[in-house]
């Protein structure tokens, strides 16, 4: 991860990245000693919030159902985080977050591309 941002930024660069990627469909995998492992695909993206006590800070990503009746959600929680980082692609476009701890694990938040949109935006 390149590009981190400074921890006095890390509240409203979190809250403007939340807003600006409200729904996209994701993917969230935890890099750690055992090798990536996924937690989830294609949920969509609701946001982040970070927690401030004293030096540590904590970071919590929301995902889950766009309406109250869909009940797929999922919270995860990052304690002592020591970094965070924007992943932008190839293009140029923000394509996700990375976010490192303390413990040197890291959760990477990346958005997904729907197949049949990507599909019917190249045909036209």
């Amino acid at each position: 991860m390149a590009g981190f941002i400074d921890r006095s930024e890390w509240a409203t660069f979190l809250d403007e990245f939340s807003k600006r990627n409200q729904l996209r469909p994701t993917r969230l995998e935890i890099v750690g000693d055992i090798g990536a492992q996924e937690q989830e695909a294609f949920l969509p993206f609701v946001g982040v919030t970070l927690d401030t006590k004293g030096s540590v800070g904590s970071v919590d990503i929301a995902l889950g159902g766009e309406t109250a009746a869909d009940q797929r959600q999922l919270t995860h929680h990052i304690s002592n985080v020591e970094r965070i980082a924007p992943l932008i692609g190839i293009t140029g476009v923000e394509d996700g977050l990375g976010i490192e701890g303390r413990d040197g694990v890291k959760t990477l938040l990346s958005f997904e591309a729907l197949r049949e949109i990507e599909a019917h935006a190249t045909a036209q």
